[in-house]
C-alpha cells in the first residue's frame, strides 16, 4: 500500500505511563491487533509516557468523526491499561488528526 492509500494519521501523547521498551512493545503489537485496518503504529518513548501514531487505510464502520473519539475513549485505554504500567492518572492527548 502506498502513501496515497493512507486516509487518516492521529498521533496522541500518552502520559502517566512507565516508558518502557516491553510496554512500548506490547502496546505496539496490541494496538496492530485492535486496530487491523492499521498501515503503521509507531510508539516513541518520552518522558513519562509515550508518543503514539497511528496510519489507518480504511475507517469502516467508522467515520472521520466518529473515528477518533472510538480511539481516545475506547481503544487506546484498553490498550495501555492493558500493556503499560501507569504512574498516576493516565492521560491521553490528541497531538495531530490528518485527513486525507
Amino acid at each position: 500500500m502506498s502513501a496515497e492509500d493512507i486516509v487518516c494519521i492521529i498521533r496522541y501523547l500518552v502520559k502517566g505511563v512507565a516508558p518502557e521498551r516491553d510496554h512500548q512493545q506490547a502496546l505496539q503489537s496490541e494496538l496492530h491487533d485492535l486496530l487491523p485496518n492499521a498501515q503503521a503504529v509507531t510508539i516513541l518513548p518520552v518522558v513519562d509516557g509515550f508518543s503514539v501514531e497511528i496510519e489507518m487505510s480504511d475507517l469502516r464502520p467508522f467515520s472521520r468523526t466518529s473515528f477518533e473519539p472510538y480511539l481516545a475513549d475506547h481503544v487506546l485505554p484498553e490498550a495501555v491499561a492493558s500493556r503499560c504500567n501507569s504512574r498516576g492518572e493516565v492521560q491521553l492527548q490528541l497531538l495531530k488528526a490528518h485527513y486525507a
